[in-house]
């Protein structure tokens, strides 16, 4: 049994692969052709990497409300910076707007919209870097919420 966080996240990740923008294994193991697909951690390999992290927002006390953001940060080879913009404009189009979408774990998304992003530039590699930040509303019931 994975928890809400774990949830959510997988189901992003399944959209964006669905979209051809990446390819999500929970191996985590890429080739170094393909443009891997990861949780929190940005690893060394592939070139080419999109990682997501949650983190909390904003949670009503009573009804069972919750906004998570999901920080997408991506990452493409060479010294070009076009190719990380588009890949970050491509995942918008995926995930900008999202509503009343149930993912695969069955975490209910209710509006999904980006609310701020920029470059990070270059790492050590001089990899192009972005990051865009997205608000998730999800319904999320618990014991004390309904």
């Amino acid at each position: 049994m994975s928890g809400f966080e774990t949830d959510l996240l997988t189901g992003v990740a399944q959209l964006i692969a669905a979209a051809s923008l990446g390819t999500w294994r929970d191996t985590g193991v890429y080739t170094a052709a393909e443009t891997g697909i990861v949780f929190d951690v940005i690893p060394v390999a592939p070139d080419n990497i999109i990682t997501l992290t949650d983190y909390p927002v904003s949670d009503d006390p009573t009804l069972s409300d919750s906004v998570i953001g999901v920080q997408v940060r991506t990452r493409c080879a060479g010294q070009d910076p076009r190719p990380v913009k588009d890949l970050d404009g491509a995942i918008f189009n995926a995930l900008h707007g999202l509503e009343s979408v149930t993912l695969t774990g069955g975490v209910r998304i209710v509006s999904m919209v980006r609310r701020s992003g920029a470059s990070l530039g270059q790492d050590a590699n001089n990899r192009w870097m972005r990051s865009s930040n997205y608000y998730a509303t999800v319904w999320r019931p618990s014991a004390n919420r309904s």
